[in-house]
């Protein structure tokens, strides 16, 4: 195996510069389709790619050995590998899953590196629960439909994550559907709809700490 991911990224990142995104070929006879036309991932431009393809896997996972070349990081899942290589100002990662004994399912994602400085310390523009960590943040538009999605950390209990999100979203246009709430077991999912939107809310308590996923879609 290859060093590990993050050295490898480094290194990779200080190589010379490419004019345009990065692109990778396809397996042949592969299916490919985009998603989303426009994506940020945490503030980072991010353009992200599905590949099925009905090869065997260890072929699909020679290929794109081979199209990376060398100068690439690898890591073994328990489903796959992924792959990871610095092209210039941009960061390249292939996770090869392994759906069936001839089927895989390759997800590309391409990161313009140039985007992280700026996004280290921008606003959120959502307010969130205090002491709440943001783990992930996405954001799409495609076809016009702009779609965020964010992934919360935090210790506040079920009910309170539940008042403070649903405050933001009320006071952004979107209203609760009560006959779409679930109660679960460990915690509750709450949908929102309004003039052009929609939003769903999960959170789900366990060993103290409630995890909060919320998606919001804004329609043209």
């Amino acid at each position: 195996m290859n060093p590990g991911l993050p050295a490898l990224a480094a290194l990779f990142c200080a190589s010379a510069g490419w004019a345009g995104w990065p692109e990778l070929p396809l397996p042949p006879g592969s299916r490919a389709e985009s998603i989303g036309e426009q994506i940020r991932l945490n503030g980072i431009p991010v353009r992200m790619q599905r590949v099925l393809s009905d090869d065997k896997p260890k072929a699909v996972i020679q290929f794109y050995r081979e199209a990376l070349g060398a100068r690439r990081a690898e890591e073994r899942l328990p489903d796959g590998i992924l792959f990871a290589q610095g092209r210039g100002d941009y960061f390249v990662t292939v996770r090869v899953k392994i759906l069936a004994p001839s089927f895989t399912e390759t997800l590309i994602s391409v990161s313009d590196a140039r985007g992280t400085k700026n996004a280290a310390n921008r606003p959120l523009g959502f307010p969130i629960p205090a002491e709440t960590q943001v783990l992930s943040d996405m954001e799409s538009i495609d076809a016009g439909k702009v779609s965020r999605q964010l992934v919360l950390v935090n210790s506040h209990s079920i009910n309170a994550n539940v008042a403070s999100i649903t405050k933001a979203l009320q006071e952004r246009g979107y209203e609760p559907q009560p006959g779409d709430t679930q109660d679960l077991e460990s915690g509750r999912v709450l949908m929102f709809g309004g003039a052009n939107r929609e939003a769903r809310l999960v959170v789900v308590r366990k060993d103290g700490i409630s995890n909060v996923v919320l998606t919001t879609v804004q329609m043209p």
